[in-house]
């Protein structure tokens, strides 16, 4: 069985902000992981204290890379609009 090696791909603030981008990474038949170190039982949901990373296998990381790029820059487009 070989081992698979985990990349970070994505870090964000948000739960819901990981669970989208990994949506569209497993539409794109990616493997995602969210390791989420958001500490909701002390309230700290923002900054330094609410960090939500995102890992693909290392063999996916440039084709998952490319999709987060194009997601984050059709928000930045539609909020132009």
């Amino acid at each position: 069985m070989s081992e698979i090696n985990w990349k970070l791909v994505y870090t964000t603030s948000t739960d819901l902000e990981a669970h989208h981008i990994r949506a569209n990474l497993q539409g794109a038949e990616i493997p995602c992981e969210i390791l989420s170190q958001v500490d909701t039982t002390r309230m700290f949901t923002i900054g330094e204290l609410a960090v939500v990373k995102l890992f693909v296998p290392e063999e996916h990381f440039e084709f998952a890379l490319e999709i987060i790029n194009d997601i984050m820059k059709n928000d930045v487009n539609q909020l132009n609009e």
